[in-house]
């Protein structure tokens, strides 16, 4: 087993290359940014059918006033990835553009959205046809997202553009300035709209791309599909990778388009019946982050013989609840320990199946509301399938699950880890710390500002918030103080005038590359941290300083 996973290791510059690609990283990174909106729509969707349970029901009119935030919001999901993709890959062009020569997303924004609608929408009596300005249309969305910026950069890097007089206020000039630009892309994609409507009989492309991928989203979501789908997550996690990164940029587009399609069902009164959705897998797939990590880590915290595993599954309890798993799988570790490859693969894909099962086999619904991730896998599949009575046997059948297929396996761990206990060297254990000193000439203001990074948000916190909840105690003892913010890779450009250093968390340590040219044009500092090691770092708040000291002062 080891040599299987020593040899697929080696692909790994492969699947970080992937993960790395601006194209990849675009539409990621502009698929996370409005995740707020599916969410906010949510909660009109909570307020409208749970008194349902009950028996009560609002009168039509009310009915129809409190899904109207729902369908100005998720009505237009389609539109606003749009415009966010191009935002967020509008970013990651300017990492390789001059000083002089930056690309305004707020352009890109505006002439992908203008873009959308030339494509998606069609006369219909007296007004637009909005059909595909939901999810349906995302997929459109995305595509323009990365057509767009691209178009502006070969504007800007030719500097095609209108220069008006210096007496013009700067304002209007700028304004100006977008005009080839714009006029280029609408032109083309008018264009393009005019020949496409021509050759398929009058169907935009949202109808078509549609059509064509319908047939793959279906087989997607069968059980063999989304079995192979979330062994794939779990199996590059498993690497130390971030599988979902990796996985989802091919099937979110899908995911969304499911979740509309559960949430229109539910409206009509039939059974929510797609399994496939982002926050399915968020809170019944991946029950306590990917792996499904939860009910291991109160084996390891409660029923653990070691003093070492006791103690990191007692550590982890409150992240993994959230489903922030990285304290178990690295601080035990689970992933790239060939102990734990088997359930770490397999409890996903059970868990896959068991949802599969109790929607199309039992008629449970499916996901009909977008969960945050951070809500703890038992809660959010209620809340999800809107209170359905199956869904509260469901948590209890994935629980009693997951204990039976990880339980051999930390069983036969926790022995060796006991035999072995007196032998084995504590990664955790603090190491001797010499005297560090800052060289204040390396900071730009009277503080140093740290920005950790992590793929969804969560693990970043456990850093910053271990930095911020020692300030005085690091104050008192380096003589400055540390002001840190977490957050997740891709949504950082905002923060990078204001941080004196960045920390990779493990996840997401593969950026290095591509975050030391970005903060290069900022004068940053990064570091890539290690899986124990940045576990250490959240454990350690001197650790941590005095690493970040240290890189500050080379």
């Amino acid at each position: 087993m080891n040599s299987v996973v020593k040899q697929i290791k080696k692909w790994q510059p492969y699947f970080d290359a992937f993960a790395a690609n601006k194209y990849v990283s675009g539409m990621r990174n502009g698929l996370i940014l409005p995740m707020y909106v599916l969410i906010f729509s949510s909660i009109f969707m909570v307020i409208t059918y749970v008194p349902n349970i009950w028996g009560f029901h609002w009168p039509e009119n009310i009915e129809m006033l409190l899904l109207k935030p729902y369908d100005l919001t998720m009505g237009i999901y389609g539109l606003i990835v749009s415009a966010t993709v191009a935002k967020a890959f509008t970013d990651i062009l300017n990492q390789e553009q001059a000083p002089g020569k930056k690309i305004s997303y707020v352009a890109t924004m505006v002439t992908t959205l203008s873009a959308f609608l030339i494509l998606l929408t069609d006369p219909a009596e007296g007004a637009l046809s909005t059909s595909f300005l939901g999810a349906s249309g995302m997929i459109v969305g995305i595509i323009l997202g990365l057509i767009i910026p691209n178009i502006y950069k070969f504007c800007v890097n030719r500097n095609l553009t209108i220069k008006l007089p210096k007496e013009v206020p700067p304002n209007l000039s700028e304004s100006f300035a977008s005009l080839i630009s714009y006029g280029l892309a609408i032109f083309v994609v008018w264009a393009f709209d005019i020949a496409f409507r021509y050759f398929t009989g009058g169907q935009n492309i949202g109808e078509v791309l549609l059509a064509i991928l319908n047939p793959i989203f279906r087989a997607a979501e069968s059980y063999v599909g989304m079995g192979i789908i979330y062994a794939a997550t779990a199996f590059f996690q498993f690497l130390g990778m971030n599988g979902p990164d990796i996985v989802f940029p091919a099937v979110k587009p899908a995911m969304f388009q499911f979740l509309a399609e559960n949430q229109e069902l539910y409206r009509q009164g039939l059974q929510a019946s797609h399994a496939m959705t982002n926050s399915s897998y968020d809170m019944a797939v991946a029950f306590g982050g990917t792996g499904a990590t939860l009910m291991v880590t109160l084996m390891f915290a409660f029923l653990s013989k070691s003093e070492k595993n006791k103690a990191v599954g007692k550590a982890a309890i409150v992240p993994v609840l959230f489903n922030v798993n990285e304290p178990i799988t690295f601080g035990v570790p689970l992933i790239l320990n060939p102990m734990f490859l088997i359930p770490f693969i397999l409890t996903p894909v059970v868990n896959t199946f068991l949802l599969k099962f109790f929607i199309s086999g039992l008629g449970m619904n499916g996901f009909i509301m977008e969960v945050p991730w951070t809500t703890p896998g038992f809660i959010g599949t209620i809340l999800g399938t809107n209170f359905h009575p199956l869904s509260f046997l469901l948590v209890l059948v994935v629980m009693v699950t997951n204990s039976l297929l990880y339980y051999p396996f930390f069983k036969a761990y926790d022995i060796e880890s006991v035999e072995e206990e007196e032998k084995i060297d504590e990664e955790l254990e603090a190491d001797e710390k010499e005297e560090v000193v800052l060289d204040r000439s390396k900071v730009k203001g009277d503080k140093i500002n740290v920005l950790v990074l992590c793929a969804g948000g969560g693990t970043s916190g456990m850093l910053a918030n271990a930095l911020n909840d020692n300030k005085e105690k690091l104050k008192e003892k380096y003589g400055i103080e540390f002001s840190a913010r977490g957050g997740h890779y891709g949504q950082h450009n905002e923060f990078m005038n204001d941080t004196d250093i960045v920390v990779l968390a493990p996840q997401v340590s593969s950026f290095l590359e591509n975050m030391e040219k970005e903060a290069s044009n900022y004068g940053i500092k990064v570091i890539a941290t290690k899986g124990a090691e940045y576990i250490k770092y959240t454990r350690d708040s001197e650790s941590a300083a005095e690493l970040i000291i240290k890189e500050l002062n080379k």
